[in-house]
């Protein structure tokens, strides 16, 4: 079944539908009795219909059966931090973190980073990125929307970084910890994950993440990048602790 972000409390059975869903339903031909589900991007559902009464300027929706469902959703809280990748890149790891489950992704701009955003222009990055979050929850079923943060730089991160219960890893392909070994002695829990960007940390970076009490771990003998890294530590992370 379709599923569409429609965000919204729904206190009412009849909604108008927003220009995006609009467009969805218009390209997929949606019909009057064709049924489909929507998600308000804070755990609640429900099973939708085009109303008669729709039309090209108004769409409208019937919505029944609303309840709370959150059974896509991971049992534990993770935070992506991470260092700003070339656009592609970081729009890849995006869309693949919201499928795999993560809560709140922090981008970070390190002494590495390729890119620099204009202040400018933030507003116009952080609405596509919401885009690909939307669309990555439509595609894997998801009905919490994950938040993303303003981009800030590494020392803002640290120095404004609140206090959490949450074990606190960075990736390093030259530390002697192993990822796996941490995961396997902290069952299921908060997560925070920092990765880097293209070229990695620098060596002056890492002092600081260590100093805030971060712990460095490798994925293993090879060193993956940057859009790689993430991902396959957020895959081993659901593998070990029961999600897969």
């Amino acid at each position: 079944m379709s599923h569409f972000y429609l965000p919204g409390n729904w206190s009412e059975n009849t909604v108008v539908a927003p220009d995006s869903l609009k467009h969805h339903l218009r390209v997929r031909r949606m019909r009057s009795d064709e049924i489909f589900r929507v998600f308000n991007g804070a755990g609640k559902v429900a099973q939708a219909q085009l109303h008669p009464h729709s039309n090209e300027k108004t769409c409208l929706l019937t919505l029944s059966e609303m309840k709370n469902d959150v059974v896509t959703e991971l049992p534990y809280r993770i935070t992506l931090i991470q260092g700003l990748a070339a656009n592609e890149k970081m729009d890849w790891v995006i869309e693949k973190a919201v499928e795999l489950g993560v809560t709140h992704i922090i981008p970070i701009q390190t002494e590495r980073s390729i890119i620099r955003l204009d202040e400018k222009k933030i507003d116009k990055k952080l609405n596509h990125w919401q885009q690909i979050m939307v669309a990555a929850c439509e595609q894997c079923d998801r009905t919490m929307l994950p938040t993303i943060s303003i981009p800030q730089t590494l020392p803002q991160f640290l120095a404004e970084m609140p206090p959490t219960e949450a074990i606190p890893i960075y990736l390093s392909p030259t530390a002697d910890l192993k990822f796996v070994s941490v995961l396997k002695r902290s069952p299921g829990q908060e997560l925070m994950l920092m990765v880097g960007p293209e070229g990695g940390f620098s060596p002056l970076e890492n002092q600081h993440i260590d100093a805030k009490g971060f712990i460095g771990v490798s994925l293993g003998k090879r060193i993956l990048r940057t859009e790689t890294a993430g991902i396959v530590a957020l895959a081993a992370t659901h593998a070990i602790w029961g999600q897969l």
